[in-house]
């Protein structure tokens, strides 16, 4: 079989931010590969770090051994890695080809931040083609091609949009109760099933079988709320839909919810929305509540 190695690559070594502490863009490409011999990467022995790699499989695969795994990369499936760091990325015997998207960027300004979304989503993540991380890195290829990457400064903007876009990943991933342990799935319908009723959280660990402080651990881990919180927001989400659907009062509406009378009801509805409910049911401020995401 001919064996073919396609490969748009676009470097960049802007000197008008080279010295600072801006978020630095080394290179975009967009590779199809089907020769084994030619397309094997050892992180160990790469000589063109410090590089921080994102590679997204568009069609074919290949593989990524790390921490003493080896992953299959398909489509939709992306990896991230440190270069130089113990990993090896390469095309199997059973993979025809390969074609992906990849960006290399300098940990200059954003190690931390790539740090943290690693231990958020780890090394290997599936991520729809669709998600505006996936069109952000197309977009940020399809702007190297056509030399629309001019400076330091738009480089630098660039690498930090494309951070944040793996963030907003990272939240959704996360608010994903589909991801999370069948456990805390059974909790969290609990409390959207007896958020009026529930007095402590030990009833809710009690109910799936986890002590207290491992519970309210692995909740925050999973779902990024506390327990408290949680159970907060949806009583916080049932409360606006009372104040806009209905003309019960604020005490009414608070013993409803699960609170035993109206002050606290509006200590905490002002916490979360920025004024109380009375306010809320006036108009005054509404649009303020966009601020607040129900999801």
């Amino acid at each position: 079989m001919e064996q073919h190695h396609h490969c748009e690559t676009y470097g960049f070594r802007f000197l008008d931010t080279l010295n600072g502490p801006f978020c630095q863009l080394f290179a975009v490409g967009h590779d199809l590969i089907s020769n084994k011999e030619q397309y094997h990467w050892d992180g160990r022995k790469r000589v063109d770090g410090p590089l921080l790699l994102f590679q997204y499989t568009i069609s074919g695969f290949g593989h990524l051994a790390i921490d003493e795994k080896t992953y299959k990369i398909m489509p939709g499936y992306a990896f991230m890695v440190e270069i130089p760091s113990d990993h090896i990325y390469y095309l199997p015997e059973e993979s025809n080809s390969w074609e992906f998207y990849y960006i290399l960027v300098r940990p200059t300004g954003i190690i931390h931040h790539w740090n943290e979304l690693v231990g958020k989503i780890g090394r290997v993540i599936k991520i729809n083609n669709d998600h505006s991380v996936i069109s952000l890195l197309q977009n940020i290829f399809h702007a190297a091609s056509r030399q629309q990457i001019t400076d330091g400064y738009r480089a630098a903007s660039i690498v930090y949009q494309f951070i944040m876009e793996l963030f907003r990943f990272s939240d959704e991933h996360k608010k994903m109760k589909s991801n999370w342990p069948v456990k805390i799935q059974n909790a969290v319908e609990k409390m959207e099933k007896d958020y009026a009723y529930i007095q402590s959280l030990e009833e809710i660990a009690i109910e799936v079988e986890i002590s207290k402080y491992h519970f309210i651990r692995i909740f925050k881990q999973s779902t990024g709320y506390t327990p408290i919180e949680y159970l907060t927001k949806v009583r916080m989400e049932k409360a606006v839909n009372l104040l806009r659907q209905s003309e019960l009062t604020i005490d009414e509406i608070a013993k409803l919810i699960g609170y035993s009378n109206g002050s606290y009801f509006i200590k905490v509805f002002r916490k979360w929305l920025g004024f109380s409910p009375g306010e809320f049911r006036d108009g005054k401020d509404i649009a303020s509540v966009n601020q607040l995401k129900f999801d």
